[in-house]
């Protein structure tokens, strides 16, 4: 793929996860019935929910930064990674106490953020999102 279509498959794939971790982090915050439901029948405190809700609006917003921190990796790259971590525990919950399929979208979540985490630690600034 060239240097432009990495670009914006990036950019769009960044935009989609973006919209997906604001409603399902929205959603928790608010403490929807069926997040709330869920996340009892995991056997989890609805405080945790309201923690992974924040972590999911923090780490959508945290995909668009391009600041470094101290660290050798961009935020961008640790809130995808973050995000990942998420989705682990995830899949594992619907494994434990759900029918496999319900595992799904949490399993295409987390190969899109391995692809995104791939792309934001290139060295050459191919993936790179936003102006120069």
């Amino acid at each position: 793929m060239n240097s432009k279509a990495a670009k914006w498959a990036t950019l769009i794939v960044t935009g989609l996860l973006t919209l997906a971790y604001l409603g399902a982090g929205a959603a928790k915050l608010t403490g929807a019935e069926e997040m709330v439901q869920n996340f009892a029948k995991y056997g989890l405190p609805v405080e945790f929910m309201y923690f992974i809700g924040a972590c999911e609006v923090a780490g959508a917003v945290g995909l668009w930064l391009k600041m470094s921190p101290p660290a050798p990796w961009p935020l961008r790259r640790l809130a995808a990674s973050g995000l990942a971590i998420i989705m682990v525990g995830a899949i594992a919950m619907h494994i434990l106490h759900d029918p496999i399929v319900n595992g799904i979208p949490a399993t295409v979540l987390l190969i899109i953020l391995v692809f995104l985490i791939r792309s934001f630690g290139r060295s050459d600034s191919n993936a790179e999102i936003g102006v120069r």
